[in-house]
Formats: C-alpha cells, sequence, structure tokens
C-alpha cells in the first residue's frame, strides 16, 4: 500500500481541479472535502442502506416462514447495519488505499462531528490565554447523510399510507440539499429530485403499508450508491492511473 504525504501546499494544488470552489478556503475544510473526491464513502453505505431496506422489504412483503429464509434476513440485516454504522469508515479507507490514494495522495481522514469533543476550544497552555483554533478536517456524514436517509424510513412509517412514500423521499431531498448547502460534500438541486419522484414510482407499485417505510431506506440506499458512483466515475477519468513518481521502489 502506497500513501503519498501531502503538505497543506501541495493539498491545495492538488484540489484545485474540484468543482466543489464554493468551499472555504482552508486547508481543514478542503481535507474534508477531499474525502468525498472519489465518492467512495458515499457507495459503501449506499449499498449497506440497499441490503438493509431491500432485506427488510422483501421480509416484509413476503413474510418468508421457512427457517433459511429467517435467517438469510437476520444476517444481511446485520451484515448491512455494520456496513453502515460501524465499519463503513474502515471499509472506505481500505478502497481509498487501493483506488484514490496512490492517484492523488494522503491526506487524514476527517473526524465525525459529533467525535470532536470541547476540548478542541479549550484554553491553549501557556500565559497568553489563546484558544486553540477547531479543527475544521471535520465530515458531517453521519448526521446530516446517514440520519436524514432513515428519517425517510420514519417518516414513511408514521404517514402509514402509499401516499406517505413520496411525502417522505420528498421531505429527505429537502433535507439533503439544506444541510449539504455548505458542506464538505454539498448536493445540487437537480441530484436530489430522482428522490420523490421515485417515491411517486414506489407508490404506484401498491406495497403493503409496512412495507414502505423500508422502501424509503431501499431508494435512499441506491439513490446515495448512485451519487457516489457517478463521482467514482469522474474522479477515475480525471485520474486513469497513479503517477508513476508517486511509486517507490
Amino acid at each position: 500500500m502506497i500513501l503519498c504525504s501531502l503538505t497543506e501546499t501541495s493539498l491545495r494544488r492538488k484540489l484545485d481541479s474540484m468543482k466543489e470552489q464554493w468551499f472555504p478556503d482552508t486547508p481543514g475544510r478542503r481535507a474534508a472535502a477531499y474525502w468525498f473526491i472519489d465518492g467512495l464513502p458515499e457507495i459503501v453505505a449506499g449499498v449497506g442502506f440497499v441490503g438493509l431496506g431491500g432485506s427488510a422489504a422483501w421480509f416484509s412483503q413476503f413474510r418468508p416462514h421457512s427457517w433459511s429464509d429467517r435467517t438469510a434476513f437476520i444476517v444481511l440485516g446485520l451484515i448491512s447495519l455494520m456496513v453502515v454504522f460501524g465499519y463503513g469508515r474502515s471499509i472506505s479507507l481500505f478502497l481509498k488505499s487501493r483506488v484514490t490514494f496512490p492517484r492523488t495522495g494522503y491526506v487524514r481522514p476527517p473526524s465525525e462531528w459529533e467525535e470532536v469533543s470541547q476540548k478542541e476550544a479549550v484554553i491553549a497552555l501557556g500565559l497568553s490565554g489563546a484558544t486553540r483554533t477547531p479543527d475544521q478536517n471535520v465530515t458531517h456524514f453521519r448526521s446530516s447523510t446517514i440520519a436524514v436517509v432513515f428519517c425517510g424510513n420514519v417518516l414513511a412509517g408514521v404517514i402509514a399510507k402509499p401516499i406517505g412514500l413520496p411525502i417522505a423521499m420528498s421531505a429527505v431531498a429537502v433535507l439533503l440539499y439544506a444541510l449539504h448547502r455548505n458542506s464538505e460534500r454539498p448536493y445540487h438541486w437537480a441530484s436530489v429530485l430522482p428522490l420523490p419522484v421515485a417515491g411517486m414510482g414506489a407508490m404506484l407499485l401498491h406495497m403493503q403499508q409496512d412495507v414502505n417505510a423500508w422502501a424509503a431506506v431501499l431508494i435512499g440506499g441506491v439513490w446515495l450508491a448512485g451519487q457516489g458512483g457517478w463521482r467514482l466515475i469522474g474522479y477515475v477519468r480525471r485520474h486513469p492511473s497513479a503517477p508513476v513518481e508517486s511509486f517507490r521502489p
């Protein structure tokens, strides 16, 4: 595994090709944006959501009675939960070490904002009494993306009517756009439009009411993986191979 160290100056130069030029020009914020440059975190989380929502929707729709089917559902659900909430970051880091870092270099992965404690703003040691600048290399992916997708599950379940699915997906689309406007990974308004459209299409399938909630998770997972896949395709096209000088004998 080859990891190329980047200084702050080289990080700015390598990220100049990114389209998200509205980020504040600080190394920390740009390092957080670099975590999403290849779409791999979204792909991993999206696949986890697809496994969770798809298996739960299938189980709710067909109510299998065989031991093997129930076991397969439980196993797939547990694996999906582990991918989304437990090991998604580690899986993304593993994939980045083979796809991203050899091409454009290594940058410290951002911390989740809820994990950054108050100690980042404590008074620094010394006579000056100055405060330490908070770490800006943080991401809100867990709270503003994963949590929002699950909001669709809750809202569709609360409404418990066929119209609840398009309403829930419309709410998810609005939240994703609004919460990410100035984040390290913004979404264009057009990119969230497929969510309510997919909700309308799923409503026409006339699924059972208890399936709608998990269908919202499935739709959110497909959308999230699609967003990440599109970014990955663009990234690989811009950087088809690792630079020769990055390899060491």
